[in-house]
């Protein structure tokens, strides 16, 4: 039988066995720092990421947001010249539907007689004003604006129907002034067809 005999005095052992919890508690406490040391690390390096994606994101929404307005901008552009583009329009076929009237009512004019203003309404309604040398011709002239297109020989690209209707004499007076010569002043109302005038107008286009 052996016999284990302890030579070391016991403040000696109690010394070593502190000495090694001193070493088992650095030992656990340098892994406990690096480990809680790697997941700060990782934290901020994920941190970093986000804010850096975030940034990107942010970043690439102020581009697409700076090419949505520029696109804005240039749709806004684009209906400004399409409202312009059917106004021009619009005021096109006005012209060529004005023409149209001037064109025809100068057929019926007779050379003796001068118009000296010119208006139309949006209900089509004619006034027109000038001098006459006598109340016989101003008559003529209304009678002469019914039968246009009608008794008259046709006129190209335009139905066999009266072209101005109602003729009205509103005001004629007859020139007494010094050195006149006897001629009348007139001004007459009277309706135009604006069917009529928008197939001309159609039709010179």
């Amino acid at each position: 039988m052996m016999l284990q005999i302890n030579l070391l005095p016991e403040a000696r052992i109690l010394k070593l066995q502190a000495m090694a919890r001193k070493r088992l508690a650095t030992t656990v406490t340098v892994v406990v720092a690096v480990v809680v040391g790697t997941i700060i690390v990782t934290l901020l390096l994920l941190l970093g990421y986000a804010y850096s994606v975030h940034a990107a994101g942010e970043a690439r929404v102020a581009t697409l947001q700076k090419d949505v307005d520029s696109q804005r901008e240039l749709e806004q552009k684009a209906t400004t010249l399409q409202e312009n583009l059917a106004s021009f329009a619009t005021l096109q076929k006005s012209r060529l539907y004005v023409s149209e009237i001037f064109r025809n009512l100068g057929n019926v004019i007779p050379a003796e007689i001068k118009i000296t203003s010119f208006q139309i309404s949006g209900d089509y309604l004619v006034t027109i004003s000038g001098t006459a040398p006598s109340f016989a011709s101003v008559s003529t002239f209304s009678k002469t604006l019914q039968e246009y297109n009608v008794n008259f020989k046709p006129q190209e690209n335009l139905e066999r129907k009266p072209l101005f209707t109602s003729p009205v004499i509103t005001s004629v007076s007859k020139d007494t002034g010094t050195g006149s010569t006897g001629s009348v002043t007139f001004s007459m109302t009277f309706k135009v067809d604006p069917t009529l005038f928008s197939q001309g107008a159609s039709a010179k286009q």
